[in-house]
């Protein structure tokens, strides 16, 4: 019966460090709210409407962070909350069925989940809590690594100083400012101006290349790119769920 509003205040507080990064979100404050409500009625009137409402609230908080914590296992120094997400969708996954086996104990008053650990169960644990130390572990120093060197990684192939006016691009509420963007061939830069409390990245596929531009926090990136075909490029912040509110079209005109 403990598991479920332990995993719920976890949960609450997975919410809370997420949005000190990404900025005011309404709708994962409802969640922090009702998981908070869920674990305080768990501890102080433990009823199996409570469990069975905590595990599909559980359940559908996995189902939200899942696709991010997917992201973040293939790109783990992408943004420096994919650990979150990992660890966010293993304690719902528990504290869901909790939940369930909670509502079923409390209905039969007797244990459905027994206390023992069996060799297989002890094998999955170690690889589940070593599996977490290592992403959180690769998440958040080659994170900071990769923060704290802003042109790391980025080979623009750009061999002379742009000569045509620079544009700029506005990343403010997790969103860009700017849905499309103009500039000629030939070298060209864009000033990403992030005045969010959290990091994002410029991204776009030119020359048959990925470019990534790590974009920090209340700062400005000059973004040197090699525009030597005229053409529509596609830009976007690669942060895990970011894309959606991120993404615009550099249109690249012949000089």
């Amino acid at each position: 019966m403990w598991l479920l509003p332990i995993a719920a205040f976890i949960e609450g507080l997975i919410t809370i460090v997420v949005m000190s990064s990404i900025g005011f979100i309404p709708p994962l404050v409802v969640f922090l709210v009702i998981l908070v409500a869920i674990g305080a009625l768990a501890i102080v009137r433990p009823r199996p409407g409570v469990f069975i409402a905590g595990g599909i609230v559980l359940l559908l908080f996995v189902g939200l962070n899942f696709p991010f914590a997917v992201d973040g296992l293939i790109h783990p120094t992408g943004t420096s909350h994919a650990w979150t997400d990992i660890i966010s969708v293993v304690v719902g996954c528990a504290g869901s069925i909790a939940g369930f086996a909670a509502f079923i104990e409390t209905r039969r008053r007797k244990p459905v989940v027994r206390p023992t650990l069996g060799p297989i169960g002890g094998l999955l644990l170690t690889l589940t809590i070593g599996a977490l130390i290592g992403t959180t572990y690769v998440s958040v120093l080659g994170f900071r690594a990769l923060d704290g060197t802003a042109g790391l990684g980025v080979a623009n192939d750009v061999v002379t100083a742009p000569t045509q006016v620079p544009v700029e691009l506005d990343a403010s509420g997790s969103a860009f400012g700017q849905k499309s963007l103009q500039l000629h061939t030939g070298a060209g830069t864009i000033y990403v101006v992030n005045t969010d409390a959290g990091p994002h990245t410029f991204d776009i596929d030119l020359n048959g290349h990925h470019l990534t531009y790590p974009v920090r926090a209340h700062s400005t990136t000059a973004v040197v790119l090699d525009l030597s075909t005229a053409g529509s490029y596609t830009y976007w912040c690669s942060i895990p769920g970011h894309r959606a509110s991120m993404e615009g079209t550099l249109v690249v005109s012949a000089s």
